[in-house]
């Protein structure tokens, strides 16, 4: 999510998200700007993205998956 800058910002993102059908729990962090859900179907991230908009303008932005370091065993 981009564009959050208080805590007011969370409260809105978390009632938003709170309010979508199937959605049990959601908890937004300011820094860095992540939304964590708890959820008992599946959403489409249409819905997620319209909701995100409708609080506030917020908008979904997927992060880059950072590449895995390789398991090194005891001799190498």
């Amino acid at each position: 999510m981009e564009g959050m800058s208080c805590g007011g910002c969370v409260a809105n993102v978390e009632k938003a998200l709170g309010e979508i059908d199937g959605v049990n729990k959601a908890t937004v962090n300011l820094n860095p700007p992540k939304a964590k859900m708890r959820v008992n179907q599946t959403i489409s991230t249409n819905i997620l993205q319209a909701a995100l908009a409708e609080a506030g303008g917020y908008r979904i932005v997927e992060e880059e998956e950072k590449p895995k370091k390789p398991i090194k065993g005891c001799c190498g």
